[in-house]
């Protein structure tokens, strides 16, 4: 198993960065990073291949004591896992429903009706109600890029910190990040300009996970 502390520790220092740098680089939080660092908490799928990435464009690997070396993709330092457009082979029919916009006012489009379709990534082969977003502005970068199409599975239960699509029952959607849920508010964030968004539930209409995103290249 990864020591994700002691890998993060090593590669934030190798770069000479400071949490708060190191954090910007993979799109996340100083906060994060230092619950990595410290052992309370372990990346997630995004951002553990974000960190992979990482490490591969330094020509390091990461790898557990006793166990094969994991490569990271060789990409530029200033990428993230997510930016990379997907691998041959993808097969064309993940639903992409509308466009939702990173900030604040985002607009969910048509919602419900299919506008194209996208590459569909193993970890959402068999999932039926799978769907992607097109992302249009710049308020989550630099984890979300505008042009970017985000990779949505509604099964998996989200938790704080994990990326979500927020649609509200008025139709609007968001795409940030989740820093917490109680039973009077759901409290997002956004990162650019950084801000804290406040939602009472019985606005929320459906929470979804973000599972993956890459860019679009046309």
């Amino acid at each position: 198993m990864v020591n994700w502390a002691e890998t993060v520790r090593r590669l934030r220092r190798e770069q000479g960065q400071t949490q708060a740098q190191f954090a910007a680089s993979l799109g996340t939080t100083q906060a994060t990073v230092s619950r990595w660092e410290s052992g309370r908490q372990g990346p997630d799928r995004e951002q553990s291949r974000a960190i992979a990435a990482l490490a591969g464009s330094r020509g390091g690997v990461i790898a557990a004591p006793g166990e094969a070396s994991w490569p990271g993709p060789g990409i530029s330092d200033h990428l993230v896992a997510t930016e990379m457009p997907g691998p041959p082979g993808r097969i064309r029919d993940l639903p992409i429903l509308g466009h939702a916009e990173a900030g604040e006012d985002g607009i969910f489009l048509d919602n419900g009706t299919i506008t194209g379709y996208a590459g569909r990534p193993s970890n959402l082969v068999g999932v039926a109600n799978a769907y992607a977003l097109i992302v249009h502005n710049s308020s989550m970068r630099p984890r979300y890029e505008p042009r970017e199409i985000v990779e949505v599975d509604p099964n998996i239960p989200v938790q704080p910190d994990d990326y979500v699509v927020v649609q509200t029952v008025d139709d609007r959607a968001f795409i940030k990040l989740l820093r917490r849920r109680t039973q009077r508010a759901i409290i997002l964030e956004q990162y650019n300009p950084p801000k804290e968004i406040r939602l009472e539930p019985g606005e929320i209409a459906v929470m979804h996970l973000i599972v993956g995103a890459h860019r679009v290249y046309r």
